[in-house]
């Protein structure tokens, strides 16, 4: 026998090769310019971006109320000095008004210090008498006695009467009394005194006259 050994022959396959693809290489990483300078502000987060859109909020809302704020003082001063002079014009007229009405007080005061004056003349008028009249009347009855001469005569508001005179005689005195106290113009009449001298005798009446002959009409 053959002490040859016998190696068994491997097959030889054929190992196909696959190339890889090549991958390229990355793009170089930008480098800062150094000249601009670097940027030290850290970027806002999303919460912090909220916050700042919500400030934000807050004062366009701040500035819109208060733009309200001013619009609203000035109408209410607006209105106010509106206001005032509507009050100003109804003030001058309330005066021209008070002072139309004092003028017609005025009028009516003058018109009736008028009329009171108007009867105030009357009443006097028809109260008053004619103390001429009363002494011519006097004087009358005196000369139908005689020798009869008057001395005073008081007449007083209600037609009482003192008079006072000279006489030759008792007997003209008693007769002029006598003649006194029947005349209708005289209500009331009295010997008051009587005198005798050497060649007169004084006397003095009083009395009241009858007024609806002497009062005015």
């Amino acid at each position: 026998m053959n002490n040859e050994t016998t190696q068994p022959q491997v097959a030889k396959e054929e190992v196909k090769v696959v190339p890889t693809p090549t991958t390229p290489p990355p793009p170089p990483s930008p480098q800062p310019d150094i000249s601009e300078g670097f940027n030290l502000i850290p970027s806002m987060s999303e919460e912090e971006k909220v916050v700042e859109k919500t400030k934000s909020r807050v004062s366009i809302g701040s500035v819109v109320s208060l733009i309200i704020l001013v619009v609203v003082i000035l109408v209410i001063v607006g209105f106010n000095i509106i206001s005032r002079q509507i009050l100003n014009v109804k003030k001058a007229e309330l005066f021209r008004i008070e002072n139309k009405i004092t003028q017609q007080e005025d009028t009516l005061i003058s018109n009736d210090e008028i009329v009171d004056r108007a009867v105030l003349y009357t009443n006097v008028r028809n109260g008053a008498f004619s103390h001429k009249e009363i002494i011519e009347f006097l004087s009358r009855m005196g000369t139908k006695i005689g020798d009869i001469q008057m001395r005073s005569v008081m007449i007083s508001e209600n037609l009482d009467f003192t008079y006072s005179g000279y006489s030759v005689s008792l007997e003209q005195v008693s007769k002029l009394w006598y003649l006194l106290g029947t005349d209708e113009n005289i209500e009331r009449i009295n010997l008051q005194s009587v005198g005798k001298g050497d060649n007169r005798v004084t006397f003095s009446f009083e009395g009241k006259l009858n007024g609806k002959n002497f009062f005015n009409k």
